[in-house]
């Protein structure tokens, strides 16, 4: 069985006759074994956050955003004090949740097991109307047949053809009918989950340049930060900003300037990684989170970016082939801290930007020179 942490004995209380040195070390690790015990809280926090199932009725937002809540508790800074009455105060209400979503698991697969029983009972229904249908046209054909066999009666021999035709077209248009409904109702599901899932990913990306939009950005910067505290992986963020893009808007016109932003997100997902989040921040300004980056790598990789940027010339009008645009971009970069909110992670990044601007752009800027 794996063990996270050794079972090492608790620190043992000072002798009487204890020295200086002996206090300290006594202190040390009681400091690091506290240390320790609320990581270990955060993170049991974070698991639990992300562990619940995502739905309306049990209010699982409202269980995350509350342990994001008690999270913010558990600090080092917090008196024990505190810390004991946030665990208290919020021991039962965990407890509750998780016992709602035992109980609604348990209803779902009680009403799955129903739609699976009606589905059975309705389709075993369905077979055997349509044998028993099929066996009852059979059998008049059959008997309809037979009776053609008598020559002396040339007009129930005739009558009797016509009816024999006229029941096997009905048979053959039932299921032909059948099958097209079935076929017809298989594509509707296909349909209605492929546009569920259309809906889904459109509300996360920006419609003009397919990255995604503020509102996954986010989404995805909370997701990451509590990411990084807990597995104790570095996370930067560059801020990023066209160079002049009111100047191209307005000598070129919003057409072109909306190609140059399209460009500008090519020219990310080519440089970053597949798994670096890049996002539409607002206007002209973009976010790029750089998970597992440090501050170091991070500007080194933005630095790159702007020269490469700054070195490509683009087509305007494909009529005009001489006429070519180039654009550039400055950055801000960030790595998070201990103690860092969303908000102070971002700040930090927008405020290098901002240098960056007035540096004289197309370059990047870390925090450490602000």
């Amino acid at each position: 069985m794996f063990r996270f942490f050794s079972r090492k004995p608790l620190p043992a209380s000072p002798a009487p006759n204890a020295t200086p040195e002996s206090l300290n070390r006594l202190l040390e690790d009681c400091r690091e074994r506290s240390e320790v015990l609320l990581h270990v809280s955060r993170a049991l926090l974070f698991f639990l956050r992300d562990f619940p199932i995502d739905v309306a009725e049990i209010d699982t937002a409202g269980f995350q955003e509350r342990l994001n809540l008690i999270a913010e508790d558990f600090q080092e800074t917090t008196p024990t004090a505190d810390l004991k009455r946030a665990f208290s105060d919020n021991k039962l209400f965990v407890v509750e949740f998780i016992g709602q979503e035992k109980e609604y698991i348990r209803e779902k697969e009680a009403e799955l097991k129903n739609i699976i029983e009606l589905l059975r009972t309705g389709l075993t229904g369905l077979i055997t109307d349509t044998s028993t249908f099929n066996t009852q046209l059979y059998e008049r054909n059959v008997k309809m047949e037979s009776i053609t066999q008598l020559d002396d009666i040339r007009k129930i021999k005739e009558s009797l053809k016509t009816e024999v035709s006229q029941m096997k077209q009905i048979i053959q248009e039932k299921q032909v009918k059948d099958s097209k409904r079935i076929e017809s109702l298989s594509q509707e599901v296909t349909v209605l989950r492929s546009s569920l899932e259309q809906v889904r990913d459109a509300s996360m990306l920006d419609a003009l340049t397919g990255s995604y939009n503020r509102m996954a950005f986010d989404e995805q910067i909370q997701k990451a930060v509590m990411r990084s505290e807990v597995i104790s992986s570095p996370l930067s963020l560059l801020m990023c900003d066209l160079d002049d893009f009111k100047n191209i808007n307005d000598t070129h016109g919003h057409v072109v300037g909306d190609r140059v932003l399209k460009c500008f997100v090519m020219e990310c997902k080519t440089m970053f990684r597949s798994d670096d989040f890049i996002a539409r921040y607002g206007g002209e300004e973009y976010a790029v989170l750089l998970p597992g980056l440090g501050l170091k790598k991070a500007l080194k990789r933005a630095q790159s970016f702007c020269k490469i940027l700054a070195g490509k010339q683009y087509l305007i009008d494909v009529n005009r082939p001489n006429e070519r645009l180039s654009f550039t971009a400055s950055i801000g970069v960030s790595e998070l801290q201990k103690g860092d909110t969303v908000e102070t992670f971002i700040q930090r990044a927008d405020q290098a930007l901002y240098k960056a601007k007035r540096t004289g752009k197309n370059r990047a800027v870390s925090e450490k020179e602000i």
